[in-house]
């Protein structure tokens, strides 16, 4: 047991008051002699003990009555860490800063009415009590105060909470709360957690945050304050996509733009509207209304705009219309192309038709239409090719390229291959961003291209080649569809299964897949057989097809239904990988390799929505200097992207555009399940029911009562009161009083 006012205890001594008044008032007599006493004194005798026996029971009992107030005053309670209204208390305030809680419940957010129970919360903490605050959403942050003692610093720091776009893990919250009462010095230590008690966000790592919860129990009082109201379904709908129906976004094009809206809520959503914005400005003038959304389905509206700028473009989709403002944007960097120049490696072959040169077809891919007869649009096409044989090729020919395919080209012959100085470069040219086609044919020899592509310092190759497989022409190999993964480069060809049928070959190269060499199968034939792979290497990417692009080893691009298409995916998924930055989710870190050496880099944060794209209004953040490894390029990073929009990383005091630029979207898991858990759920999960309190007008009045729970001073004021009516009683039937 412990005593919160221990300095009470003297009020014990009281207890002599009653003794002395015993001993002061006890019968004085003189002897006197008188005949008649002679009889009395017998009958006197014979009643002596009872009285003495009720005097000092009457005695005990006032003793008694003046300890006990004394010890009540005192305030008794358990001996514990928790709170117990001692003098002084550690307290810790956690803040759910995930954006399910900016939904409103009536006319104020949930963030609003955990901020205003904080401020009564702190009204109710005794004088020298500390306070920490601390921000939650799938991390914790420490916010302040600067002096965990000041009050009005305490005060300011909750008023300056913002929420973020993370989603819900409780369980950072909980260990960083922990940390930092058990760092204080006072007796008792308080966990404050201001939530709308999200249940995924006690799911995500149930038996972790089941067991901190018992940790703390044993150390301090935890106090959940559910913020919102459990009861109310939220409206909500989230922006999962946007996607361009162009495949390769090119200036002087009106694109086709489809968004796609889904309702997360457990309610039909009515009259949302989506809007859509490129580099903050509206692609399109009027607003598209979605009438209706059913719970659990999605919606898709059109939106299209124009494309007039070369260059990273940010997309920004907004909808309007839900009650949880936290997914109701999208950004996405789009790489916006004035040309996508392809450099062809090949042999033309002299005195045959045009087709059997070794990149006529894929020439025809590349720009499907007849340059000849249509000189004028090969002008305004945005694809440009050129053509090389592979013993002219230079290191300066990859000046300006995006994409290189390498046809039936030799790798080492001395008089007809690739020249090394060019091998290395075109490895330089992949690591920085750049894509790589190969196809293969008659002068591709495994050993050569082994020793050539596949050595570590250029490691160009998926896997290394193994032998050529040869097929009659009555059996060829067939490109299954089911095979390739949809998430790939090929998967927007997976269900042109027909033409995938005739894109027949009677010749491949096995390769051998059990090599580390990070490689990928995308498409393997009927029989197994690896067909198209790919490697990343470093923020490039290597296409590898096991077959001939031309008709000497099969049809793989002789058919125009399925080269074409194909192509213009593989076109486009590798100059995507050139966009420098990139889509990101909150909370990612946002990395960048940049080329020149500066004396320092800022992060550039989003500007406010609705906000002109040339306002000034974007704030800037020093970050730390960035260091680099032996032998490593250096790489500035930072994981402070906690809110969705366009972030940018730039040298020091330089202008946005000499740095690059990420588009940051909202964590889609918080409003995947909007739920609130129960509190008897929450017991179940946790194992005891803790302390539930509702964020509202009783907040100061329920965490005061929560906090004397713990006292044993009404107990005893209990007891008093029994004991005084026993003792009036007694000294009724003893005829004594005071």
């Amino acid at each position: 047991m412990q005593l919160l006012a221990p300095m009470m205890l003297l009020g014990a001594t009281a207890v002599t008051v009653p003794i002395a008044l015993h001993f002061f008032y006890r019968a004085r007599y003189k002897p006197l002699p008188w005949a008649p006493m002679k009889f009395i004194k017998e009958a006197v005798e014979q009643t002596s003990r009872r009285l003495k026996f009720q005097e000092w029971v009457l005695l005990a009992l006032r003793c008694l009555a003046l300890i006990l107030l004394a010890v009540a005053i005192a305030r008794p309670g358990r001996e514990s860490t928790a709170s117990t209204g001692a003098e002084t208390i550690d307290a810790v305030f956690v803040f759910d800063t995930s954006y399910s809680m900016a939904a409103r419940d009536g006319e104020r957010t949930r963030l609003e009415r955990a901020k205003d129970a904080a401020l009564a919360v702190l009204e109710t903490l005794p004088n020298k009590s500390s306070v920490q605050i601390y921000a939650c959403a799938d991390r914790a942050s420490l916010l302040g105060p600067v002096s965990r003692y000041n009050r009005d610093q305490a005060r300011q720091v909750i008023q300056s909470v913002e929420v973020t776009s993370l989603s819900t893990d409780v369980l950072p919250g909980l260990t960083d709360a922990l940390t930092a009462a058990e760092s204080g010095t006072a007796p008792a230590k308080e966990i404050y957690v201001f939530s709308d008690m999200q249940k995924s966000g006690f799911e995500r790592q149930q038996g972790a945050v089941r067991a901190k919860c018992e940790e703390i129990k044993a150390r301090a009082n935890l106090v959940f304050i559910r913020c919102g109201n459990p009861e109310r379904k939220v409206s909500n709908v989230s922006i999962t996509d946007v996607k361009l129906l162009a495949a390769i976004p090119h200036t002087r094009t009106r694109v086709p733009f489809v968004v796609t809206v889904r309702n997360t809520g457990r309610e039909p959503v009515r009259g949302v509207k989506v809007a859509l914005e490129l580099d903050g400005k509206a692609v399109e003038r009027d607003v598209v209304q979605i009438e209706h959304i059913d719970p659990g389905t999605n919606a898709e509206v059109t939106l299209t705009g124009s494309l007039d700028e070369a260059g990273a473009r940010l997309l920004a989709v907004f909808v309007d219309g839900d009650g949880v403002e936290g997914d109701n944007v999208l950004y996405k960097i789009v790489g916006v192309r004035d040309k996508v120049r392809v450099l062809l490696v090949a042999y033309p072959f002299a005195g045959q038709p045009a087709t059997d040169a070794g990149d006529w077809f894929v020439r025809k891919a590349l720009v499907p239409f007849d340059a000849d007869r249509d000189k004028d649009k090969i002008d305004r096409y945005f694809i440009e090719t050129e053509s090389v044989l592979p013993q002219e090729v230079s290191p300066e020919k990859l000046a300006g390229r995006d994409i290189v395919y390498l046809l039936n080209a030799r790798a080492d012959d001395p008089l007809a291959g690739m020249p090394s100085a060019f091998v290395t470069k075109l490895a330089e040219f992949v690591r920085a961003g750049g894509g790589l086609v190969i196809g293969c044919g008659d002068l591709v020899q495994a050993g050569a291209y082994n020793r050539v592509f596949g050595r570590a310092d250029v490691g160009l190759l998926p896997f290394p080649l193994r032998d050529v497989r040869d097929t009659p022409d009555a059996t060829p190999f067939v490109p299954a569809a089911e095979s390739i993964d949809a998430a790939s480069v090929l998967g927007p060809v997976k269900p042109y299964t027909d033409w995938l049928r005739r894109a027949t070959a009677t010749r491949v190269f096995d390769l051998d897949e059990s090599a580390p060499n990070g490689g990928r199968v995308l498409m393997r034939t009927t029989q197994g057989a690896p067909l198209v792979a790919s490697r990343v290497v470093g923020e490039g990417e290597v296409i590898f097809f096991a077959t001939s692009l031309d008709e000497t080893w099969g049809r793989m691009m002789s058919d125009g239904q399925l080269a074409v298409p194909m192509t213009t995916y593989i076109v486009s998924h590798l100059t995507g990988r050139k966009v420098p930055g990139g889509t990101r989710t909150a909370g990612d870190t946002l990395s960048w390799t940049p080329p020149m050496i500066a004396p320092g880099f800022e992060l550039v944060k989003p500007r406010p929505r609705g906000a002109k794209a040339n306002d000034k209004v974007r704030p800037r953040v020093k970050l730390t200097e960035p260091r680099a490894e032996v032998g490593q390029k250096l790489t500035v990073s930072t994981a402070d992207s906690l809110v969705a929009g366009e972030y940018a990383i730039v040298p020091a005091g330089a202008p946005e555009t000499d740095g690059i630029t990420f588009a940051v979207n909202p964590d889609l898991r918080e409003t995947e399940n909007l739920d609130a858990i129960s509190d008897g759920d929450l017991e179940k999960l946790l194992g005891f029911r803790p302390a539930i309190i509702t964020a509202g007008a009783g907040t100061e009045t329920a965490v005061r009562e929560r906090r004397t729970r713990g006292e044993w001073t009404h107990w005893f004021l209990l007891g008093l009161l029994f004991l005084l009516v026993g003792e009036a009683t007694w000294a009724w039937f003893c005829g004594k009083t005071w």
